[in-house]
């Protein structure tokens, strides 16, 4: 059955003239497509070259079919250095070819995404195109995080932007995002981590304690993973208490990157570190702080060739992160390239407030 409602989908766009496709020249046409778009905005023209008239494609896990923006196309969107791509199945009807098959994107030999995709290819005005496709990328199954209990126009964008400063420690952002939130939700827990999460770093245990006891005054409606997590900012708790309780938040938001860094973060063991990290990776292999997480994990095991390899990930994907850099900075002195490293903490240090003090004042000590 399913090879006949390809085949109806190809037999849609089939005119009576149309050429006859050959499964290696189809083949060859899909390869190619995806092998050779990388190089930022070298890719760009070539992309567009391979796009139909009339072009649509759909996100399997997003709904509707919608026409392709050609205008729309960046050379930003190809950041990787290589891609490669698996054909499954080439099914041809005259001049229309059904392809199956699976891409995966690379960063300096980590895989970055990956996805499925079925697509129809035609051949218009003397080339091959893509006419119809569809996708789901692999990656982007994981739903179970920390969710917001609110809903309101920009919430969880704002949510969104406060959590990435946190992890990337952008502290003074987050903790300025996490404000604003707190004035447009008053009675909302988790507009307060920002603020929490600012504090414990500071070791500021004052304001640390009365902004906990605030955000645990406002828990009636939130979740049982937003309740858990703001509960593991107590300043009281052990290092093994914490553990204990992020792990029960991971029970309720498994696939959540924040939770999964603070988690590893309380576990002795490189291995036992190393294989939450992972976990995570496999279902956000672009995230910032699982990448930044695991290379210092690999820095303690001196396998800096891996170190390196998450931290050019996380440069690549996040440039505008000055914790990549500084990151980069310390794998570099561990490594002997005094002068690599001077130059990846001054660049810290010039692209955030937070970062101007500690990371040249570790560039001095070179």
């Amino acid at each position: 059955m399913k090879k006949v409602g390809l085949l109806l989908i190809s037999l849609a766009f089939v005119q009576c003239a149309a050429p006859s496709l050959n499964e290696k020249e189809v083949e060859d046409f899909v390869v190619s497509h995806y092998t050779e778009k990388v190089g930022y905005e070298e890719a760009v023209e070539g992309f567009k070259a391979d796009i139909g008239k009339d072009f649509t494609m759909m996100h399997t896990l997003w709904g509707e079919s919608r026409p392709f923006p050609i205008e729309n196309v960046k050379g930003e969107w190809f950041y990787e250095d290589s891609v490669t791509v698996e054909v499954f199945d080439i099914y041809i009807n005259g001049g229309t070819a059904v392809v199956m098959g699976s891409d995966s994107y690379w960063i300096d030999g980590v895989r970055t995404g990956k996805s499925r995709f079925n697509g129809t290819v035609i051949k218009e005005d003397g080339k091959l195109v893509w006419k119809r496709y569809a996708y789901a990328s692999q990656n982007q199954r994981a739903m179970d995080m920390v969710w917001p209990s609110v809903e309101g126009e920009g919430s969880l964008d704002a949510y969104n932007d406060m959590r990435y400063a946190m992890v990337n420690l952008r502290n003074s952002d987050g903790m300025a995002i996490s404000d604003s939130l707190v004035e447009v939700y008053p009675d909302w827990a988790s507009a307060h981590l920002g603020q929490l999460h600012y504090y414990i770093l500071a070791n500021d245990e004052e304001n640390l304690r009365a902004t906990l006891a605030v955000a645990q005054s406002k828990l009636e409606g939130a979740s049982l993973a937003e309740k858990t997590l703001i509960s593991a900012y107590n300043p009281d708790l052990t290092r093994a208490e914490r553990r204990d309780v992020l792990a029960k938040a991971l029970s309720f938001a498994g696939d959540d990157p924040m939770l999964k860094f603070w988690y590893t973060w309380t576990l002795d063991g490189n291995d036992e570190k190393i294989a939450v990290l992972e976990s995570g990776l496999a279902r956000f292999p672009e995230n910032s702080v699982l990448n930044n997480m695991i290379a210092y994990v690999h820095m303690d095991n001196d396998n800096f060739e891996a170190a390196q390899q998450h931290l050019n990930v996380y440069m690549r994907i996040h440039p505008d992160e000055p914790n990549a850099y500084d990151s980069m900075g310390d794998l570099l002195v561990k490594m002997g390239d005094t002068e690599g490293a001077k130059e990846m903490y001054n660049k810290a240090a010039e692209m955030h407030p937070d970062f101007a003090e500690v990371s040249a004042a570790k560039a001095a000590k070179l």
